[in-house]
């Protein structure tokens, strides 16, 4: 018995990509170290600095997201490609049903399950991933422009129930993950142009009727913040304060003025990059850019030499994700684009996020561990 138990186990853990698994951690690690910086509150009672239950918490799901990780490792990621559709469904039912829930902090992005908070826009990210990496597969008529039909109805029906929550960070992710898997998968570069410059033309019709009063004052205040106090403007500039003040080297981990002081709206979750750089500097960015490069860099890795055309879809998708949340995030922080909510991978607080998070990573591993030979002379064929 302990003999085939070792022979099941060494595949999994000689082809995990451990590159790529460190690189995660350390990133989960620094978010970890920074939430508890950024949680220190003064107490009214005492008047000492203490740290609230946030770290305690994302420790918690840390290690859930880790057995969850391994549940989605031990299970050969093309059996999991049949419950893609079926997961869809479930999706987009969550995500219709989230209406119906009581709204909490005025919108209606989650479930409250007993004392946990349950956001299914961040899970219907992974789900399209694989979604459209099984609608894609093996058909060709998205070569034509009619073709694109059916993989934009799948990625708008999610994403207009999530702009509707309203939750625009979320949905922003959802275009760049259909067009990444789109151009691997071979449609046309004319036809996917096409849609970019119609899209762009659209854009002053998304702004006056589709966004919301904040969110068109949030475009505004990036353009210019100093007009705008409130919408963006005040936590633009908080964070380019943050993290211009950081210097090379940074104030030290827990001495961050803006952080310590509650300059900074959103520290735990959408802003912990100002956090991080105000307290470890440029060199500590740099670092955290670094680590995210080996993520993006061995997710490439692991699609390029993946020739099933599932993994590689599946590969590619789970790094575009990463890769878009990642610019945004960082890019509104030092305002390189509009405020919008919309957690750093596995470094902002919050649980949904992080499992989600290990989920995608799940997959992604999944896909370079189980090498499925191809005898096809062309991919996707």
């Amino acid at each position: 018995m302990s003999l085939q138990r070792s022979t099941l186990a060494a595949p999994t853990l000689r082809h995990i990509d451990w590159l790529l698994f460190t690189a995660v951690l350390v990133v989960c690690v620094l978010g970890i170290t920074f939430i508890w910086s950024a949680s220190f509150r003064v107490s009214q009672q005492t008047g000492d600095w203490r740290a609230t239950t946030q770290p305690v918490r994302q420790v918690v799901w840390l290690l859930v997201s880790l057995v969850v990780f391994v549940a989605v490792l031990l299970v050969p990621y093309t059996r999991l490609m049949r419950l893609s559709y079926p997961l869809y469904l479930v999706g987009i039912v969550l995500l219709v049903g989230v209406f119906f829930h009581p709204p909490i902090k005025h919108v209606h992005r989650w479930y409250r399950l007993g004392g946990v908070l349950f956001q299914p826009s961040e899970y219907m990210k992974v789900i399209l991933i694989m979604t459209l990496s099984r609608y894609l597969m093996y058909r060709e008529n998205y070569r034509r422009l009619s073709g694109l039909v059916g993989p934009f109805v799948l990625t708008l029906a999610p994403l207009i129930l999530v702009v509707r929550e309203p939750d625009l960070g979320t949905a922003l992710v959802f275009l760049p993950i259909l067009f990444a898997l789109l151009y691997v998968a071979g449609a046309r570069k004319r036809h996917l142009l096409t849609i970019i410059v119609v899209g762009l033309a659209l854009l002053p019709v998304v702004y006056y009727f589709v966004l919301e009063l904040y969110q068109q004052e949030r475009v505004i205040s990036f353009i210019n913040p100093a007009a705008h106090a409130q919408a963006g403007g005040y936590q633009l500039r908080n964070s380019l304060c943050a993290v211009g003040s950081g210097g090379i080297l940074g104030k030290g981990w827990g001495a961050g003025t803006q952080n310590l002081f509650g300059f900074i709206p959103a520290d735990l979750t959408d802003f912990i990059f100002a956090v991080y750089a105000e307290e470890w500097g440029l060199l500590g960015a740099l670092f955290l850019l670094v680590l995210y490069y080996i993520i993006f860099l061995c997710g490439l890795g692991i699609a390029k030499s993946t020739r099933e055309p599932y993994g590689r879809l599946l590969a590619v998708g789970v790094v575009a994700m990463f890769a878009v949340q990642v610019l945004i995030n960082i890019g509104m922080t030092i305002q390189l684009m509009p405020v919008t909510g919309l957690p750093l991978p596995f470094m902002s607080y919050g649980g949904s996020s992080l499992l989600s998070s290990f989920i995608a990573l799940g997959l992604l591993i999944n896909v370079g561990k189980h090498r499925i030979p191809v005898l096809a002379d062309e991919d996707f064929k």
